[in-house]
């Protein structure tokens, strides 16, 4: 009976604690232009289920997306506004975009609670991975000095094109991937034995390459038609990763 009371105890405290951080996230975001009122309430129930299904360091590794993408959605932001190419409100995010980059990563976190295993693991960073090398990608190739070239045939384009591809966004992309392999392996989220750093640097590095990769061929082919959304084209790019980073994985 002294065990159950105490669990229940700490399960209790455990979702006070989720709420609080959760809610101060929100708040934080919103307050400092990162999140649109919508955005900071949609991304406080994605955090909540990440928290309660997965734990903390889950919860962080989609933080850091997070905090990454809105410091390189601001990086330079007035030459992206010169150029016509700026992040709608300023850059900051509503409800669409973090439902278009979150919910891939969160089916995996269900996955994961429904039936753990560490295949699920690397799908959430494939995804995560996706979001941030598609955004790093757009954000800092917006400053390349050199003009972006369409991705299906290699035409130079305006900044900010669908589809427009640069070395300098490539590499932002693969950084990108790089730096959530380390905090990954940081916070020591799968104890297996073949969970090396090695091993989740080639998740991330394929879940981001592989997303940000189809992000900009759909952007190419139907986004710039206005045949998809942008919010369509992220998904689906999310969903690319995560599902590249779990098949990489369960081949290793």
């Amino acid at each position: 009976m002294a065990g159950f009371i105490a669990g229940a105890a700490g399960l209790e405290l455990s979702s006070i604690l989720g709420i609080v951080i959760c809610s101060l996230l929100a708040v934080i975001g919103e307050r400092k232009g990162l999140l649109t009122p919508s955005g900071a309430l949609v991304s406080w129930f994605f955090g909540m289920a990440i928290l309660g299904l997965c734990g903390l360091g889950w919860f962080l590794v989609l933080l850091s997306f997070f905090l990454l993408a809105s410091i390189a959605t601001s990086y330079k932001f007035q030459l992206k506004e010169s150029l016509g190419a700026a992040e709608d409100r300023l850059g900051r995010r509503s409800w669409q975009n973090v439902v278009a980059n979150g919910l891939t990563a969160l089916l995996f976190v269900v996955s994961e609670f429904l039936q753990p295993g560490a295949v699920f693991l690397a799908g959430y960073l494939g995804a995560v991975s996706a979001a941030l090398a598609d955004t790093l990608s757009s954000e800092i190739g917006l400053t390349s000095s050199s003009p972006p070239r369409l991705i299906t045939n290699l035409r130079p384009v305006k900044p900010g094109t669908h589809g427009g591809v640069s070395a300098l966004g490539t590499f932002a992309s693969l950084l990108g991937s790089v730096i959530l392999a380390l905090i990954a392996w940081a916070l020591r989220l799968e104890s297996a034995p073949n969970w090396t750093l090695a091993t989740i640097i080639l998740v991330c590095a394929v879940g981001g390459m592989a997303g940000s990769t189809v992000d900009s061929i759909l952007g190419a082919k139907f986004e710039i038609k206005g045949k998809m959304s942008n919010g369509q084209v992220n998904l689906i790019a999310t969903l690319a990763g995560g599902l590249s980073s779990a098949a990489v994985f369960a081949l290793i």
